[in-house]
């Protein structure tokens, strides 16, 4: 794993941590109450999803057949919209519904958009794999 391949992730992490800090201060100066302050870090969760799920596609690695690679991008272009929707609607929940519609619902669009991703996956492998076209080039 290479530094190029890691700072997204850094600089996600760094403002994952940023804005739970920021909401935890504001929390106890009395600006938010407890509940804005879950809603905010439920929203930058789902945004953080979703800008992680659209760097999805762009992590192929091409050293099989052609097919192969093209039932791999459809894989991870499949679970970079499924799980980029799932995120900006868990962001959307936590920011306008209420609390126990937010909790419930945005974990099911979630648990959703990953069986969908993963569902996706299984049978791209399963459908590459008896076809063999799986087998590394010549």
């Amino acid at each position: 794993m290479t530094l190029k391949s890691l700072t997204p992730a850094l600089i996600l992490a760094g403002l994952m941590l940023a804005v739970a800090g920021g909401l935890r201060l504001a929390e106890g100066a009395g600006l938010v109450d407890a509940d804005m302050a879950r809603r905010g870090i439920q929203v930058a969760i789902g945004l953080m999803l979703a800008a992680y799920a659209n760097l999805m596609p762009k992590q192929i690695r091409r050293w099989r057949s052609a097919r192969a690679d093209a039932r791999e991008q459809a894989a991870l272009r499949v679970g970079g919209w499924s799980l980029t929707l799932a995120g900006l609607a868990h962001a959307g929940l936590w920011a306008f519904a209420p609390l126990a519609i937010a909790d419930t619902v945005a974990m099911m669009v979630v648990a959703g958009a990953m069986v969908v991703t993963l569902g996706f996956a299984v049978w791209s492998l399963t459908l590459c794999r008896s076809t063999g076209e799986g087998a590394a080039r010549s």
